[in-house]
Order: structure tokens, then sequence, then C-alpha cells
């Protein structure tokens, strides 16, 4: 039925509405709204200007009960809290994934998994319940529960990071092990002799990945390993300021410092300070990944493997969509490389950090 204005109202146009208007046919309408090939253009202009003047959207109830499927797709986040080595990135992953399925018909659930809960928890829980057609979860371990669950459901997912699983999966993933590798081998060619390697505990796939590269590079300079310049633990600022203070009780010599996140880079820069330290005057380097750089209140030199978490939530959303439309695991495997900054300075305007003027994502 129609309204005074002649059309009808937004809670009422459905399918049937939109044909009868257009003197169309019901599975046309639908075929055009889907861009369907063997609808002629100006039939797709037509009816999509029309769903646009009623007001019409899809009847996701009625998609579902006919198809099962819930045009929704999962993203599981982990809420990182104080003293653990997560990072606070989760928002710009966020806006990517939600930009990737804008014109997808698809929208974004996020479920926040918090440290007291088991990861496969969440996982079951949008399993069970129907919650969505397709996943995303991170903090990866080699045999990663969650992946091997979805796997034997056959539930389409991809991970923000890697497992060592032999079925292989789609996944999104910093190339720590290169990035670290990199750091550490220029930092040995630039004379440095002892290089503190900072990591988080725990059994996800990257850390490993991260000791790897740091283990390769001293080997490729002809460094000795040396168990005292390693910190694997808590890396929160907090922590980390401590943990420098000691090693460089114990470590006198060490001159070069390669943060495991954002957070150990500050309690990094916080720590050679309290122990009288100065990057510029003593010659030290200090380096620092991460994908949402933030003014740090030093002056000091710091050196920067930056990634985007927004490229890597529009990589993820661009994923799903991919298995969702029938694509192989094998060809949604993406590694992405950090961008190096020499100097987090120049990133600075008026002494504020500008994010204008970072590398685009």
């Amino acid at each position: 039925m129609s309204g005074k204005t002649g059309k009808p109202s937004a809670a009422r146009a459905n399918l049937r509405t939109l044909a009868d208007h257009l003197g169309l046919s019901i599975s046309t309408v639908s075929r055009a709204l889907k861009d369907g090939q063997e609808v002629r253009p100006e039939t797709i202009a037509r009816v999509k200007e029309a769903a646009a003047q009623f007001g019409y959207v899809p009847n996701i109830g009625g998609i579902h009960l006919r198809t099962g499927r819930t045009l929704k797709v999962c993203s599981i986040l982990y809420a990182p809290e104080v003293g653990d080595h997560g990072e606070p990135g989760f928002l710009a992953q966020v806006e990517g994934m939600s930009n990737g399925l804008e014109t997808s018909g698809y929208n974004l659930l996020v479920l926040v998994q918090t440290g007291q809960q088991a990861p496969l928890e969440s996982v079951r829980k949008v399993y069970d319940q129907r919650l969505a057609d397709a996943l995303v979860f991170s903090r990866t371990m080699p045999m990663d529960e969650r992946a091997r669950f979805c796997l034997e459901k056959d539930f389409p997912f991809v991970s923000f990071g890697r497992t060592e699983l032999q079925t292989p999966h789609a996944f999104v993933d910093h190339d720590d092990e290169h990035a670290v590798f990199d750091a550490t081998l220029r930092l040995a060619r630039e004379g440095h002799k002892k290089i503190v390697m900072l990591n988080p505990l725990g059994g996800l796939t990257y850390i490993s990945m991260r000791m790897r590269g740091y283990q390769r590079a001293l080997a490729e300079a002809g460094l000795p390993w040396n168990e005292s310049l390693v910190y694997q633990g808590d890396l929160s600022v907090r922590a980390t300021r401590e943990a420098i203070v000691q090693l460089l009780q114990r470590e006198p010599a060490a001159t070069a410092f390669v943060c495991g996140n954002q957070m150990s880079m500050v309690g990094t820069l916080e720590g050679l300070s309290e122990g009288g330290r100065d990057t510029n005057r003593d010659g030290l380097s200090v380096v620092g990944f991460g994908g949402m750089p933030f003014l740090t209140l030093s002056e000091e030199r710091v050196i920067y493997y930056y990634l985007p978490q927004v490229r890597v939530g529009t990589v993820l959303s661009n994923h799903l969509l991919a298995l969702l439309n029938g694509e192989s695991p094998e060809q949604l495997q993406t590694v992405l490389p950090y961008t190096r900054m020499e100097d987090l300075r120049v990133f600075r305007t008026h002494g504020r950090f500008d994010p204008s003027k970072l590398p685009p994502p």
C-alpha cells in the first residue's frame, strides 16, 4: 500500500512492491539488485534507483530462512589488558574490515575476547549459534585449536597470523621474521655488538618467528648468541622499563634494543633514561614495531617498522569475501611487509605526532 506521496512506506517496501511499481517480475528485480549479468544495465539502474527511493532493504531474516546465510562475518578480537603483549590497534583493524565489506552486502560482527576466556569458546559460540557466515581470529598458535575446529567443521575463516597445521587455510600476517632479521642485521652492520631482543612470553606463532629472525641475523653478522641479552616476559611500559634498568646493570655494554611492540618501545626509552643513557649522546639505537605509532614524550631517535592495521583489516575482509565466493584457501595466504622508518621524529609537526606524514596504508 502506498502513502500520501504515492510510494510505499520504507517499512513495507519489498521485492514485490518494487516489482509492481516498475512493472517487472520479482525474479528480475532480485537479480538486478545483485547486479546479475543477465539483466540489462539500464534495468539494474532503474531497480536500484527505485530501491533507494523507497528505502528498500533486504529481509535478512528471510534470507537466513531460505539460504541459511546470515550475511554477517565475525571478527573475534583480543582485548589487550595491562601487562599483556596485545596491541591496542584493533579499532583500526575493525575500520579496515568495515571499509572492505562496505559494498559487499555483508555486515561485520565483532566479538571481544578477554584474557579470561578460552580462545575456542568464542569460535564455538559463532559456529553453534550461527552468528556469522565466516570468521576472523588472531593470536594464532602453531597447532591452533580454533583453526583445527573450523577446518573440521568446514567453516570459512581467515586467521590473522599463521599456524603450522598441515591443512592449508587462509591467513593474513605480518612478516615479523624478516622485519626482525632486517632490523638486527642492520644494527650489527652499524657496529652494534650487543643487541638486546625483547619478546613476549607465550606460544604464539609470531613470537617464534621473531626469535628466528633475531638468531639468523646474529649468525649472519658473526655475533655470538648471548642469552642475557634476550628478555622474554611482560611487555607493558612499566615491566619493560624495569627490565631495561636491570639488564643495563648486568650488560652495561648493550647499545641496541629491538622491542617487541609499541609499549615496550616506550618502556625501553624510559628505562634508558632512568639508567642515565641517551640515544643521541651514547650512540644507542631503539627499534619499535607496530601499526599505529603514537607520540612519545622523548626527543630521542626511534627506528620504527610500520604496518597500518587499517590495511590489515582491508586484506582480511577481502580474503573473507573471496572465501565466501568459493576461492581456494591456498590462494588467500598473504604476508604483509613492514615499512621501515629511520626516525620517528620526522613525523612530528610542532612537537606533536602528525599521521599525515606516515606512508600510505
